[in-house]
């Protein structure tokens, strides 16, 4: 007879719930570490845009300066010449970036993915930095990209190297870099819930409290830096909005199925002309000059008809000057949307660094503007201004283009602190989505992961596992030996019945272990030998209590595909590791 262990019952299911414990408060430590993720999101978000400054006032104006000449729309000294402006940053960007960090070359948020989801979260010091200097190159010198990417692949970049130096565990790490995305998106746009929820969009694999409160930290502390140099005025004047009638939402409607047919074709734009460029075999520094030469070619033709570089950098100009309700014909709104999806796709494919959240923000608001110019002259009394229709467009190329509609509704409800406009901003932005991923199953940001053999899967749905007890999914019937049973009898008992693991249960419902068919079919046993030799004495005992979730993770700690239900001393059912998944997939695909 064995010897009692009177924990057998509860043992290894108070160890996880200790576990449970220290992460509580691992998670606080980390938060407090997200404190300093905040404090260098912030300064690095500052400190970039000053440097976007630098750059431009030394590319377009010829001067030494950090000062922001508040737009690129000022009319550069270098005249015609302007045209050479972006080549030259782009071939600047370009070489900076194959030299010393391939990965930070275009938009960064996949990369960032990409290292959350296939490395642990981990990214090289170096990336930040390069980024930093090769973005602020390309924005500063005319490139056609935003600076958001940048912000997060720098914050990112930071979080994962603070968790890496202090050897954190990789789930920790990513936590970390999830609060620098979170920080460098709420101090790009002032908006700090914005933030977190990009980062749980977009960045984590999991909805938690103990992922959800680092981000809140880290995306608060950035903010508030940003602030104290920036102001605290949001990234856009945003128009008063009132919906004007019911019937207005047909309109919205339109607009969101819209937005999402140029999501699709921004995304296979961006892609199509990588494609094109990398199968033309000539050096990459010569590609960037003639990608650059095309786009100074595209932003000085939009001087010449609009008197504004519309194009040039990130494009808030055109932004503003169409949420002014100053773009009130539709050749301009239908020539920008058309030169910025080319001039974006060349910066990126050319050797350019920075993101594609402001350019999607840019067609947006021109999108909105089309559909606003045409019901304004159609139903001039019962329809909203073209800004208003410009607002919601913004929301849903965003949704459409990144996956993150929450992110964009939530972003937007920030900016404005308006809740009027929440219904067609809601509608605009959940049809975007839906059509786009109708019509290619990839946002920008997983395409380029996609294709390069790397999935990331955005259904965070809350797991069946955590939401049911193994009481519910057990077998109340089962079958199970004991350790005086002889070998020959528990391999015919385990061969006729198809199994190949069995509880080893004692006769007063002591739960001794387990035991294995192919343990037993290769040992060396006489012929009256019991299984007592062969048994594994591994804890696999859990009470009522426990969930599915929790059953999984001892399943995995004990090596066990099996655990034994009891409640005190009455063995209640027997659960299995199938049983589980065959369970969770049933309530997943339930429909």
């Amino acid at each position: 007879m064995p010897k009692k262990d009177k924990r057998d019952s509860k043992e290894v299911f108070e160890m996880l719930q200790d576990w449970r414990v220290h992460q509580i408060r691992r998670t606080a430590y980390i938060g407090a570490l997200c404190i300093l993720v905040g404090l260098i999101s912030g300064i690095g978000s500052v400190g970039f845009r000053y440097l976007i400054n630098f750059f431009y006032n030394m590319f377009f104006q010829g001067t030494i300066s950090f000062k922001s000449v508040g737009a690129i729309s000022n009319v550069s000294r270098w005249g015609k010449w302007v045209i050479l402006v972006p080549a030259l940053s782009l071939m600047l960007a370009n070489f900076i970036t194959e030299k010393w960090a391939p990965e930070a070359k275009g938009h960064g948020v996949p990369e960032v993915m990409d290292a959350v989801s296939e490395n642990g979260g981990k990214i090289r010091p170096i990336v930040a930095l390069v980024k930093i200097f090769a973005s602020a190159i390309t924005i500063g010198g005319g490139g056609s990209v935003g600076r958001e990417g940048p912000i997060v692949q720098i914050g990112s970049s930071f979080g994962s190297s603070l968790g890496q130096f202090l050897k954190l565990s990789p789930r920790e790490i990513i936590i970390l870099v999830g609060a620098g995305a979170a920080g460098g998106i709420g101090a790009t746009f002032n908006a700090p819930i914005g933030g977190v929820m990009f980062a749980l969009e977009l960045i984590l694999p999991e909805y938690s409290i103990m992922t959800i409160m680092p981000l809140v930290i880290s995306s608060i502390v950035s903010t508030h830096v940003a602030s104290i140099f920036l102001g605290a005025s949001p990234a856009f004047i945003i128009p008063a909005y009132a919906m004007i009638s019911t019937f207005e939402l047909i309109f919205h409607i339109i607009l969101g199925i819209a937005a999402g047919l140029v999501s699709v074709l921004f995304i296979k734009s961006v892609y199509g002309f990588e494609d094109f460029v990398n199968k033309i075999k000539i050096n990459t520094l010569i590609k960037s000059a003639i990608g650059g030469i095309l786009i100074g070619i595209l932003g000085y033709i939009s001087f010449r008809l609009f008197g504004n570089y519309f194009i040039f950098g990130v494009g808030y100009e055109f932004m503003d000057f169409v949420l002014a309700n100053k773009a009130t014909t539709l050749f301009i709104l239908l020539f920008m949307v058309v030169i910025k999806i080319v001039a974006n796709s060349l910066t990126l494919s050319c050797g350019g660094s920075g993101g594609i959240f402001a350019p999607s923000l840019f067609l947006g608001s021109a999108l909105g503007g089309i559909i606003g110019v045409i019901v304004n002259s159609i139903f001039p009394t019962t329809t909203g201004s073209i800004a208003a229709y410009a607002l919601v467009g913004m929301v849903g190329l965003v949704s459409g283009v990144t996956g993150g509609v929450l992110t964009a509704i939530i972003m937007l409800f920030e900016m404005t602190r308006n809740y009027e406009i929440m219904l067609p901003v809601m509608l605009c932005a959940v049809i975007s989505f839906f059509v786009a991923q109708l019509l290619t199953h990839d946002t920008m940001y997983t395409k380029k992961l996609s294709r390069r053999g790397v999935h990331i899967e955005f259904d965070k749905r809350i797991s069946s596992f955590s939401t049911c007890s193994v009481v519910k999914v057990c077998k109340k019937d089962f079958l199970y030996c004991s350790t005086n049973q002889k070998v020959e009898d528990t391999l015919n008992l385990m061969k006729d019945n198809n199994l190949s693991i069995l509880p080893v249960i004692a006769d007063d419902n002591f739960v001794i272990g387990l035991i294995r068919y192919e343990k037993l079919y290769k040992a060396d046993y006489s012929e009256n030998q019991s299984i007592e030799d062969f048994v594994e004495k591994v804890k696999i005992v859990v009470p009522p209590s426990c969930n599915n979730y929790d059953a999984l993770v001892l399943m995995q700690r004990t090596n066990s595909p099996i655990l034994v239900i009891k409640d005190k001393k009455k063995i209640v059912g027997l659960v299995t590791m199938k049983k589980l998944l065959n369970v969770s997939l049933e309530k997943r695909c339930l429909t």
